[in-house]
């Protein structure tokens, strides 16, 4: 199974968010408010606004386009710097190097129609002022972008989607590149960084390399520095045959544990996300198999949520095996196993050693999936 891109990963979001996002559960923060105001945009079409916590959409707002006009006004539950996005499932709309948003932002949006490459937005979020500049240096690529984005998600067409995949990681990183350069450090700043980190070509890599040294310590430990990092510098990994590592995670309650207690019987590791709707189809199955092969197995389910969406998705779902978090979403064990989806599940062997790895999930696909590597293992 190939590595799934940025690109892939977006859709399979936009995809997402028409069943499940997260939504704001009261005043936690300062109001966001954003007006639009545009032509050439239909009618009573309704827009969502999305802020990106990182493996997490929350959704802060969504309002119908009346008259050319819009108005979302919400609370962040994260309290952070972050990009938004505005998202219309069913047009295939899905803004990209857009919009920042924070507790207490005043946003004006203007434009014709839905070439988002073309918006004006004037805003108090200071890493937007850093945001205009990139977007202004790269409009031919985001509108090609966004044409080529919406023609995929409207036909399926695979050369769109290598089309819109090479926009994005290949000619808007080497435009980003002069920018990186000179402008400040800043939430913007590291995003572009983010997204050239990606890139497969070795000569932009090699360039991101050099770049990140522009971060502050600070600033490569925060999520977005780690997640950069992560990318330019990867770490071992753990491949089929290797001893797994001894991370250090957190139950629900805050006690802290590692895989290396569990010693002695099969693991069945499995990451997820409460985002994510075939990770939840798979609980009753990871149930099962917890209470049927207590004696020989443990499962341990490990979330990329921060801390909030865990517990609160934990307590929903009722898990009552093994629930574990290192609370650094995927730069932490999610990296060190070359995780590239969720779910996916990964076996160990009582002495410690990764024998077998499974992405995806349909019913009964986990009871085989053990029976079959745990087969193997023994001959």
């Amino acid at each position: 199974m190939r590595k799934k891109s940025i690109l892939m990963v977006l859709l399979m979001i936009i995809v997402a968010t028409t069943l499940m996002v997260s939504c704001s559960s009261g005043p936690q923060g300062k109001e966001i408010v954003i007006e639009g105001e545009f032509t050439n945009l239909p009618d009573s079409m309704y827009l969502n606004l999305l802020e990106d916590v990182g493996q997490m959409l929350d959704m802060i707002d969504g309002d119908s386009v009346i008259d050319g006009k819009f108005r979302f006004e919400g609370i962040s539950d994260d309290g952070g710097v972050n990009p938004a996005l505005i998202v219309n499932a069913k047009s295939g709309l899905f803004t990209q190097y857009t919009l920042w948003v924070m507790p207490g932002a005043r946003i004006k949006i203007t434009g014709d129609g839905m070439d988002f490459s073309k918006w004006e937005i004037k805003s108090n979020v200071p890493a937007q002022k850093t945001e205009n500049k990139f977007r202004a240096n790269i409009l031919k690529e985001l509108e090609e972008f966004a044409q080529a984005y919406m023609d995929f998600y409207r036909t399926e067409d695979e050369k769109y989607y290598q089309c819109a995949d090479s926009i994005l990681l290949l000619a808007i990183p080497r435009k980003d590149i002069p920018l990186l350069e000179k402008l400040p450090v800043d939430e913007s700043w590291m995003n572009h960084l983010f997204y050239l980190s990606n890139s497969k070509d070795s000569t932009i890599l090699a360039k991101g390399k050099e770049l990140s040294q522009r971060m502050s310590e600070e600033q490569k430990n925060s999520y977005r520095g780690k997640r950069i990092m992560k990318n330019l510098f990867p770490s071992q990994v753990v491949n089929v045959g290797d001893m797994i590592p001894d991370i250090e995670l957190k139950d629900t309650l805050g006690n802290t544990h590692c895989l290396q207690e569990l010693k002695g019987k099969y693991l069945l590791l499995d990451f997820w996300s409460s985002g994510c709707f075939p990770c939840i189809q798979s609980f009753p199955e990871l149930k099962k198999i917890s209470e049927e092969m207590m004696d020989s197995l443990e499962v341990v389910s490990i979330s990329l949520d921060g801390e909030k969406y865990w517990k609160e998705a934990s307590a929903k779902h009722n898990i009552t095996w093994h629930n574990w978090n290192d609370l650094l979403k995927d730069t932490g064990i999610f990296a060190r196993f070359d995780a590239q989806a969720v779910p996916q599940y990964f076996l160990v062997s009582p002495d410690g050693k990764l024998i077998g790895k499974q992405t995806g999930y349909r019913k009964g696909s986990l009871f085989e999936f053990i029976e079959e590597t745990i087969a193997e293992h023994r001959q």
